[in-house]
């Protein structure tokens, strides 16, 4: 269970529209601090145009819901006295994370200063349903939350990466068509009754999507991440940093977009034509198994060869990679984004898809919207779904709905109650 450590990456305070809105002043100061955007009152009074007293008083609130502490004083302003250094206390608390794949689950925590305390993968597979697989991940989780033994802190939140469009509002996966029988399940409800705190469930390219933008600069967006794995799907960022999911959080489903030229080849959500029946890693995988006459393959065969530069393979990732172009070069123009990345084990595997997609972009896409793009691979590599998700989870309990929820009494807030000893003075 020793885990790697995690990129820095930056937390998004919401914007202060009422100075009375306690909730709001509160997440400002504290995602400010917890990103190291600004780390002493002065500073954080200048950010965020709030009075000096006004940022005493919460700081000391902060201090007392025990989210931060001093890391002793800073450098003295000329002939005054030096601020003190404030930080997110190390004991405040984790997020718990499990990100799901049709074959795989991984479970990680990751402490409210971004620090990852554990990881583990297991070979799973999704088809088994929702029931078996949330309560797989709950007893993992809860066996990972006591391996890591006294004084980490109280569990705040739990993220759930999706293979599948997801309704954010009510947890839930909504008919994900490489995922049958989890349509509408409430995962995010029974991993919040198991582990008693709240549970955000998100699709998986939008978190890696939120991942990227965050480690990146800012000007690196807007941002298209594609993923390519047993199926194909899309996050997108917009110019401001936000996650677009859409109305119905369908947004970015690319997968089930039509190929070119493809009109017989039936997809998994019944559809024929859709770029994920042909250009996926599983396609890829399939017409493999077809070239060698060996219906054993597997994706990880498939990853194995590639890396290996078997000429096979290398062709039907050229092949994939051609169809992936055309749809890409399309979303260019739709969406004009300064980064597109791609993401999924085969891109990892092999430099022939992201060569073969950046190709028919740049010949297809007009020069107007290709001139500053820049298309790549992703920054963070296979941690990118943790690292998305400790950023959803994070916000989300510094957040001013959650702030709000601690301050009226409510329960499973995942902000904290009671004063901490650690805490900061004013």
């Amino acid at each position: 269970m020793n885990a790697p450590s995690l990129p820095t990456f930056r937390l998004r305070p919401p914007a202060l529209v009422r100075l009375s809105d306690q909730a709001a002043i509160l997440s400002t100061v504290a995602l400010l601090i917890a990103s190291g955007a600004a780390r002493t009152r002065p500073e954080l009074a200048r950010a965020t145009g709030l009075a000096r007293s006004t940022i005493t008083a919460t700081t000391r609130r902060l201090a007392a819901f025990g989210l931060i502490g001093s890391q002793g004083l800073g450098a003295p302003p000329g002939r005054g006295r030096p601020p003190e250094l404030l930080m997110l206390n190390p004991q405040a608390g984790v997020v718990a994370i499990a990100d799901l794949t049709p074959h795989h689950v991984r479970n990680s925590v990751v402490r409210m200063d971004q620090r990852l305390l554990a990881t583990q993968r297991w070979r799973f597979d999704l088809a088994v349903g929702p029931e078996a697989t949330v309560t797989f991940v709950g007893d993992q989780l809860t066996a990972m939350l006591e391996g890591l033994g006294p004084g980490r802190g109280r569990l705040r939140a739990i993220v759930v990466s999706v293979p599948g469009p997801v309704d954010t509002k009510r947890g839930v996966a909504v008919r994900p068509p490489i995922l049958p029988g989890w349509d509408g399940y409430p995962v995010a409800e029974r991993l919040t009754e198991r582990l008693g705190c709240p549970c955000l469930v998100d699709n998986d390219v939008n978190l890696i999507a939120l991942a990227e933008a965050r480690v990146l600069p800012a000007d690196q967006c807007p941002l298209l991440v594609v993923k390519v794995g047993t199926g194909i799907g899309g996050g997108l960022i917009t110019a401001t940093g936000e996650l677009h999911r859409g109305a119905d959080g369908a947004a970015c489903d690319i997968g089930h977009l039509r190929a070119p030229g493809v009109h017989d080849v039936i997809c998994s959500c019944g559809n024929v034509g859709c770029i994920e029946a042909v250009a996926s890693a599983e396609a890829i995988t399939a017409n493999l198994r077809a070239a060698r006459n060996d219906a054993a393959l597997t994706q990880a065969d498939a990853e194995a060869l590639a890396r290996a530069g078997d000429p096979i393979v290398t062709r039907l990732i050229r092949d994939a990679a051609d169809t992936l172009g055309e749809t890409i070069a399309a979303l260019v123009h739709m969406y004009n984004p300064a980064r597109v990345v791609l993401s999924g084990p085969l891109t990892a595997a092999s430099d022939d898809l992201l060569a073969g997609v950046r190709s028919v972009v740049y010949q297809k896409a007009l020069p107007l919207a290709t001139r500053n793009l820049t298309l790549a691979h992703s920054v963070i590599g296979q941690l990118s779904g943790t690292v998305g998700a400790a950023v959803l989870g994070i916000e989300h309990v510094l957040s001013p709905t959650a702030f709000a929820k601690a301050m009226a009494g409510g329960s499973r807030s995942g902000a904290p109650a009671a004063p901490n000893r650690q805490a900061a003075g004013g």
